[in-house]
């Protein structure tokens, strides 16, 4: 089954649905998880369990808005997920672990990677490739960012795109700072981010969004919503249109191929530690 397939499994599903699908996905893989309940949710975790291991997290989310398709969002990165999962399965890493993460509502405050956070902590964690909408383009945002952030596993994972030939670009959002990376920043931990994919056009409208935030008037504030809906990325966001029909196999494989490549990488350099937020 390849990474689409997937998520036309996923799409069209509740978030109760898709929880009781990623169980079984996870389940066919043989891949043994752990569900968090917390008091308004669940959260399915896969961290092999090892007293000193120290872990590299992949995140996703499996909540969908009401009414939403949920194919891009979230359903690729539960895609990629899997994907890792699987593959770590098979490899054994020198320095670390993988630590697979399927977060619960994320669409309805963060509660699903606050509420991890709040009972497990981060010590463990050498840092964190959170995935937001990774169906569509050939190039990667990653944000929350800037350029004087720095991470070990960020400036892996654009070396891996360079070095492939894939363009990835800093953002300090992605319309907002909002998404399961936030969690983790404020409890203290440095090397985070999230990634989504984009397109050319996703790029140019960025900048055009950029310069009506500059403008910083009603006019331009009123025009954002009406830029937005002019980039790929916002056509179908949180909208029943969501749909693996408007998604692609290569990137999805090129997410999860950098990705990998990053980790293979990550594991060859000297033996990390975990970063501290300043």
């Amino acid at each position: 089954m390849n990474l689409l397939e997937i998520v036309q499994i996923l799409e069209n599903k509740t978030s109760a649905q898709r929880f009781e699908l990623a169980t079984q996905i996870l389940a066919d893989l043989k891949i043994s998880y752990y569900v968090q309940v917390y008091p308004s949710g669940k959260n399915i975790i896969v961290k092999p369990s090892s007293p000193t291991q120290k872990y590299v997290g992949i995140g996703s989310h499996f909540d969908v808005v009401p009414r939403s398709g949920g194919a891009n969002d979230n359903a690729t990165a539960m895609a990629v997920c899997f994907d890792m999962l699987e593959r770590a399965k098979k490899h054994q890493f020198k320095n670390f672990g993988i630590a697979g993460f399927i977060f619960d509502e994320e669409e309805t405050g963060l509660k699903g990677s606050k509420a991890y956070v709040k009972e497990f902590g981060t010590n463990d964690l050498l840092g964190l490739m959170n995935m937001e909408l990774v169906g569509q383009g050939d190039k990667f945002a990653l944000w929350a960012l800037n350029e004087k952030s720095t991470g070990n596993i960020l400036e892996t994972f654009e070396g891996i795109a360079m070095k492939n030939g894939i363009f990835s670009q800093r953002f300090d959002r992605i319309v907002t700072n909002s998404a399961d990376h936030v969690s983790f920043v404020d409890a203290g931990m440095a090397d985070v981010f999230t990634i989504t994919c984009i397109s050319d056009k996703d790029l140019e409208i960025s900048i055009e969004y950029y310069k009506a935030q500059e403008k910083n008037n009603v006019l331009a504030w009123l025009a954002l919503s009406e830029i937005l809906k002019k980039a790929p990325l916002f056509a179908h966001y949180h909208q029943p249109s969501d749909l693996s029909i408007h998604l692609s196999e290569s990137t999805l494989q090129m997410t999860a191929n950098t990705i990998w490549e990053t980790l293979l990488t990550f594991d060859e350099k000297p033996a990390p530690q975990p970063p501290k937020g300043e």
